[in-house]
């Protein structure tokens, strides 16, 4: 009986050895796991954060708009591309343009947007949606407040809660500029993500809950912002690293193909605190490409963050156009994913 006994005491002791083993591996694994927050895990903005986001200046308006044009929607439709590179990442997100935003939003359950566009109507789209989230208690009601059933009840919306009189002009013509074109971009997204089973905050509950958080405890910021001037983008980098905030998803759209690196761009893109797990998401126009593009115009790209600043620290780069020389066939057509730049060959 007692030689039982000691070995059933050796098992035990043998056991909790190999568990405690087991979790000084699985542990740290754990810890690397991305903490997804979700709408009740969003308190309001702190105040401190609330304050400096709000001394980030704007840019000058542009001279021209790239195509003498207003995007108030992005005509890029294949952006559930990028739903399995930002999901669950959480953190900030830093977005050009306007929809798609919301929708990675919802994906990579943000905890900070921080949106910039030259064009002073798309900063005030984002105002715009501003009212709609924070109004809206379902998806189908975020959708319907751009449809023409709505446009009076929306209006007056816009009317009541703009903070001033210069803001309800801008929010009202901003919303008539766009809301038919909005309203049907919204019911595409919707339709063609029924028919691809793809979950977004149109059909999650749990998404849309996240997003309409976010307006509602003011963590959705929007500047008319400049990604080659000196005010914005300096700005925001400055206040990230300030409140110990990082990057995680940098939606920058095809905003590249209108400048190069020049010193100030470079600055901007290469100075924001990128996560080790940040990605970056960029776009380029390649209609003559067939076989490589998703959605009959543009092919979709993933880079990691640390290896955008990598090419930026190249004095010798001075567009994004050798960055997407080398590509990787992600799966789908028209997704690749981008390296860091080639090494230098060792001197013989």
């Amino acid at each position: 009986m007692l030689r039982a006994a000691r070995h059933a005491g050796l098992e035990t002791a043998m056991l909790n050895l190999l568990w405690a083993r087991i979790a000084l591996r699985v542990l740290p694994l754990l810890l690397l796991l991305p903490a997804l927050a979700s709408a009740a895990d969003l308190s309001p903005i702190p105040e401190a954060l609330k304050t400096e986001l709000s001394k980030v200046q704007h840019d000058p308006p542009p001279k021209e708009l790239a195509a003498n044009a207003h995007f108030v929607i992005s005509d890029e439709r294949a952006h559930n591309l990028y739903r399995e590179s930002v999901q669950g990442l959480g953190g900030v997100l830093v977005g050009v343009g306007t929809d798609p935003n919301y929708l990675f939003a919802g994906w990579m359950k943000a905890e900070l947007v921080l949106l910039v566009d030259f064009d002073q109507v798309v900063t005030d789209l984002h105002g715009v949606y501003g009212v709609d989230l924070k109004n809206s208690a379902s998806a189908d009601e975020f959708v319907g407040f751009w449809s023409p059933k709505q446009q009076a009840a929306s209006l007056g919306l816009l009317e009541k809660e703009a903070p001033d009189a210069a803001t309800k002009k801008r929010w009202v013509a901003a919303y008539k500029l766009g809301r038919s074109q909005i309203y049907d971009k919204w019911l595409g997204v919707k339709k063609k993500y029924k028919t691809d089973k793809v979950p977004s905050l149109l059909s999650d509950a749990d998404q849309y809950a996240h997003v309409r958080k976010l307006a509602q405890t003011g963590r959705i910021w929007a500047w008319r912002g400049d990604l080659t001037a000196q005010n914005t983008m300096s700005g925001l980098a400055n206040v990230l690293k300030a409140q110990n905030l990082e990057v995680t998803v940098f939606y920058i759209t095809n905003a590249e193909a209108y400048f190069n690196y020049t010193p100030q761009a470079r600055k901007n893109l290469h100075d924001l605190p990128y996560a080790a797990k940040s990605v970056l998401l960029r776009t380029q126009g390649r209609p003559e490409k067939a076989d490589e593009i998703a959605d009959g115009h543009y092919t979709y790209y993933v880079q990691s963050g640390k290896d955008f600043v990598a090419w930026l620290e190249r004095r010798g780069v001075t567009s994004a156009k050798p960055i997407c020389w080398v590509r990787k066939a992600m799966g789908p057509q028209g997704l690749f994913s981008l390296a860091g730049p080639p090494q230098p060959k060792a001197k013989k």
